[in-house]
């Protein structure tokens, strides 16, 4: 019986091609050493990402297995990403990671990647041969459904997992996975919410969970969403889908803060994913949290460096939030910062050298800091690119909104809330473009903004006047996501933040209330607003007082 099931591997191994990528000649040479005594004969090897790819360009394979360290080139999962994205990898085809990597970030961040099997090293000939023949063995009895899917033959792919569940296959649990992400991806909403329920009845598993989970989200269920996912993350922290989901329930639910929270606990366990990264960048820029946006897109840049999530974008967007740090900020890590910004901006023109739009944003933003930090010729150098904006307006709704900080920085408010009111005007039509008009403003430029101000406004003086602090909170930061520069809105969630408390404030809401003043720190003694302000301010400081002592 033994011999029969050895032969029936060797061929199962026949039947596959073969790449081994590994940047050391003498483990790509052990690793097909080790298949070929399995009966694997089609075998090539790629000693990076770059080879890797070009020789997946000429020949599909169906057996990868890639180190994760390739040197300098892409490092193992971002190959994995780049193959799928590029549709490299055949759509039933096995992607295996090896690595001598323990790290948590590491491996979390390669499992998120999800490749078919993942094997640390040291491992011996015949622990390696165990796991392929493990996998070759599963991935062929589960190839049916694996083909229906990869030809969107979604329905019968539903129907033949559960043929294989009903005769009792010993791959149910897979198939009962396969069977759930299939209904989700179908659209049967209904469906899979029944599927999911059924395993979890039986069984709380995390996965089943997770599932559930993310059907509710799309039917709607938020709060029945969150206990779930609360449910998962008890369980086990680590499972960063779950905090990933969790974040977008708190975005349906207007608030602002967990979500954020949510995504930052994420990124602390995985922090390789650069979408994640620019995820959290996003939500804490609109939270008004530019320290974490900052490190954000920080972190996006790194990890997204050589991958196909690399986006010139979060260098202009972090070179932006350093503009927005010294604003408030003129100590020296600020200011270096900033300067570094510059200094990047400027390596990328050199990059670039025949993209005028590159130019042009990098021009403005660097104009920005330089007048922000004081540099020499900063004038000079402001009213350059002021002219080079007018001679040649740009289509590009971002090279806009960075004159008017140029405008804004140079004290030419009158101006800069001219081009925002003549913007709002032509990009009426662009909901995403008008946004970030309005979040660059000091007031509601459009009848619809001013009208959502002032029911949101309303909203939340009257939770306010019934005590609700929690609610109205929500509602004044889900106002402020849109408009952070509004004067009112602002002092409107201070006060809720220090009299929710009785008069003293914790750690989360006092940088809060600090977000708030730092965004209207310019206000001139001339507004009506100024005097609250500045009793606020006052009240602000002994809350403060009163916590510490406490």
């Amino acid at each position: 019986m033994a011999l029969t099931r050895k032969i029936d591997l060797i061929k199962l191994y026949e039947t596959h091609t073969c790449l081994i990528v590994d940047d050391m000649p003498e483990m790509r040479g052990t690793i097909k050493r080790m298949i070929v005594s399995q009966g694997m004969a089609r075998i090539d090897t790629a000693a990076n990402a770059p080879e890797a790819i070009s020789m997946c360009e000429t020949r599909p394979y169906s057996l990868i297995i890639c180190d994760y360290n390739l040197g300098k080139s892409q490092d193992g999962q971002q190959l994995l990403e780049n193959l799928r994205q590029r549709k490299l990898l055949t759509p039933v085809g096995l992607f295996i990671m090896i690595t001598a990597e323990s790290s948590r970030e590491m491996v979390l961040g390669a499992i998120e990647s999800q490749p078919d099997d993942y094997i640390t090293k040291p491992f011996t000939p015949k622990q390696l041969c165990l796991r392929l023949d493990r996998v070759l063995i599963k991935h062929e009895a589960l190839l049916p459904i694996k083909k229906l899917f990869a030809d969107k033959q979604y329905s019968e792919a539903v129907t033949l997992c559960e043929q294989m569940i009903n005769n009792n296959s010993e791959f149910a649990f897979e198939i009962n996975r396969m069977k759930g992400r299939i209904l989700f991806l179908l659209g049967d909403l209904h469906r899979a919410r029944e599927h999911y329920e059924k395993i979890v009845e039986q069984r709380p598993l995390p996965w089943a969970m997770l599932g559930l989970a993310e059907t509710l989200v799309e039917l709607g269920a938020y709060d029945h969403a969150e206990i779930i996912l609360n449910k998962i993350v008890k369980i086990d922290h680590r499972y960063v889908e779950a905090h990933d989901l969790l974040a977008r329930v708190h975005l349906e639910q207007s608030d602002i803060d967990k979500a954020q929270s949510e995504l930052e606990q994420a990124c602390e366990l995985s922090p390789k994913s650069a979408l994640r990264q620019r995820r959290l960048a996003h939500i804490a820029e609109r939270n008004g949290d530019i320290k974490t946006s900052l490190k954000s897109y920080q972190q996006s840049i790194k990890w997204g460096a050589n991958s196909i999530h690399e986006d010139d974008s979060d260098l202009f967007n972090f070179a932006r939030k350093t503009a927005e740090l010294v604003r408030t900020d003129t100590s020296k890590p600020a200011r270096d910062l900033a300067d570094k910004a510059v200094k990047q901006l400027a390596r990328m023109c050199q990059e670039n050298p025949d993209n005028l739009e590159i130019q042009l944003k990098a021009d403005l933003i660097s104009a920005s800091i330089n007048q922000l930090l004081n540099k020499p010729n900063a004038d000079q150098k402001s009213e350059e690119v002021r002219q080079q904006f007018h001679d040649n307006p740009p289509d590009d709704a971002e090279c806009h909104l960075d004159f008017v900080k140029v405008l804004q920085d140079c004290g030419d408010d009158d101006e800069a809330q001219e081009h925002l009111q003549a913007m709002a005007a032509e990009f009426s039509e662009d909901k995403d473009v008008l946004t970030k008009i309005e979040r660059s403003s000091s007031e509601p430029l459009t009848d619809e903004s001013r009208k959502k101000v002032a029911i949101l406004t309303k909203s939340g003086i009257a939770s306010y006047q019934s005590k609700d602090y929690l609610q109205a909170g929500r509602t004044f930061q889900e106002a402020l996501s849109v408009f952070p520069n509004h004067v009112g809105l602002n002092l409107n969630l201070v006060q809720v933040l220090l009299e929710q408390h009785n008069g003293k404030v914790n750690e989360r809401d006092a940088a809060s209330v600090e977000r708030c003043f730092d965004r209207i720190q310019h206000i001139h003694e001339s507004d009506p607003q100024a005097q609250r302000a500045q009793t606020l301010k006052v009240q602000f400081k002994e809350a403060k007082r009163v916590e510490s002592y406490s």
